[in-house]
């Protein structure tokens, strides 16, 4: 009785202790899903370009992230910040990246569903694998080999879809 009781506590336990819960990225002091483009020009000053987009609008500067690389600030239709992408002008180690933020990085597998809008969704058999810091808002996209990283987002909440969209489930 003593086994089964531990076993199912540990069980408990690692269950939920195994995905942190997911916190907004902060960038520069801009709250992804709290700041507005005003913030944003407060903060990161006039961008180099600005462009209308389908979901809103980006505002990009160039070679002006943490890492030398080129932001892009991309604003809802609302004039939110929903998410900031710093892409690496050369794709930056694992190690290196680790030893930045620290090893607790967490990595799940996804895939696109070309039938729902390109949407990506968690697929523990997907092609694309993500290394994401979840009590930072932060997911970091491989590069072309895999394995190195090309960019790091600042989003608001975990990269993807949960489930495949309907229109991916075989029946």
């Amino acid at each position: 009785m003593r086994v089964s009781v531990t076993l199912l506590l540990f069980l408990c336990v690692s269950v939920f202790a195994a995905t942190p819960r997911w916190t907004p990225a902060s960038f520069h002091g801009l709250t992804v899903g709290q700041a507005h483009r005003e913030d944003a020009l407060r903060a990161l000053g006039s961008p180099d370009a600005d462009q209308r987009t389908r979901d809103g609008e980006e505002l990009i500067y160039k070679a002006r992230g943490d890492h030398k690389g080129d932001l892009s600030v991309r604003l809802d239709r609302s004039g939110m910040v929903s998410e900031i992408q710093e892409s690496f002008p050369v794709a930056i180690p694992r190690t290196q990246i680790y030893k930045e933020l620290g090893s607790d990085a967490l990595t799940a597998r996804f895939s696109w569903a070309r039938c729902a809008a390109n949407a990506l969704y968690r697929d523990p058999h997907g092609a694309l694998e993500l290394t994401f810091y979840p009590t930072r808002g932060i997911v970091l996209w491989p590069d072309q080999v895999g394995y190195d990283f090309a960019a790091m987002l600042y989003v608001a909440r975990e990269p993807g879809l949960s489930r495949p969209p309907a229109c991916t489930v075989r029946r």
